[in-house]
C-alpha cells in the first residue's frame, strides 16, 4: 500500500512538473510563433494567408487596358503602411452603404435628413419632436462623418473611405444593396453606384460582398 501511495505521488509530481513546464514554455512564445490568425483555408489563397503588402499607389496606375494614362490626378490613395503592419484580413468584414447624398451632387441631402424616429412608447414620443433632421448641422447619425455630410457619388469621398477601410485591415465590404430601382423610404435607388464601388475596392485590395436589404 505504501509502495502504490509512493508512485502515486512520484506521478502526480511528474504532471505538476509537466503542466508548469508547459506554461512557461507558452509565456515566451510571441504572438506570430502561434498559428494563422487567419480563417482556416484562407492560407491557401494567393496572397500568402490572406494578408498583402500595400504600396502607396495612385489613381492613375490603373487606366484600362489600351488606354492612355490620365494626367497628374488630384486624387492619390496613399496606401503605405495601411493596416497592422501593412497587412488586411478577408475574414474581417465591414458593413458600407451608398445611400448618403448633398445638395452640390444631388441638389438635396438624402438619408441625412433623416427622420427622427420616435420612441416606441406613444407617452415617451409624445415629450420629443418629430419630423426630420436638418442638415448639415443636424444631421441623422449618431456621430459627425470627418468628411462632412458627404454624397455617395464623390469620388474623392470613395476614395477616402477605401483608403480609410483599408487602414483598419478589414478586407471586404459588405455593400448593403437593393435591387434596380428600390430602396427605402429616405433614400433614392444606387444600383448605377456599384461599379464605381467596386472599382474603388479593387484599386485598394478590397473585396466586395453584396447583401439584399430588400
Amino acid at each position: 500500500m505504501a509502495r502504490l501511495r509512493r508512485k502515486a505521488c512520484i506521478a502526480l509530481f511528474l504532471f505538476t512538473l509537466f503542466i508548469f513546464g508547459a506554461m512557461m514554455g507558452l509565456r515566451t512564445l510571441k504572438p506570430t510563433d502561434g498559428f494563422s490568425d487567419l480563417s482556416p483555408g484562407v492560407e491557401l489563397l494567393p496572397m500568402i494567408g490572406g494578408k498583402m503588402d500595400r504600396r502607396s499607389v495612385s489613381r492613375d496606375a490603373y487606366a484600362a487596358p489600351g488606354e492612355a494614362q490620365p494626367g497628374a490626378s488630384k486624387t492619390k490613395a496613399a496606401l503605405s503602411n495601411s493596416g497592422p503592419e501593412g497587412t488586411i484580413f478577408y475574414d474581417v468584414h465591414i458593413f458600407y452603404y451608398t445611400w448618403y447624398g448633398n445638395p452640390n451632387l444631388d441638389g438635396k441631402y438624402i438619408h441625412w435628413d433623416h427622420i427622427l424616429v420616435p420612441h416606441w412608447d406613444i407617452k415617451v414620443a409624445s415629450s420629443y419632436p418629430r419630423g426630420r433632421h436638418m442638415p448639415p448641422e443636424d444631421i441623422g447619425s449618431s456621430f459627425y462623418p470627418e468628411l462632412n455630410p458627404y454624397s455617395s457619388r464623390d469620388p474623392d469621398v470613395l476614395e477616402s473611405h477605401m483608403e480609410q477601410i483599408g487602414a483598419s485591415a478589414a478586407g471586404v465590404l459588405v455593400l448593403s444593396w437593393y435591387p434596380p430601382g428600390f430602396a427605402d423610404d429616405n433614400g433614392e435607388p444606387t444600383e448605377d453606384l456599384v461599379p464605381s464601388v467596386l472599382d474603388a475596392a479593387y484599386r485598394h485590395n478590397l473585396k466586395v460582398k453584396g447583401i439584399s436589404t430588400f
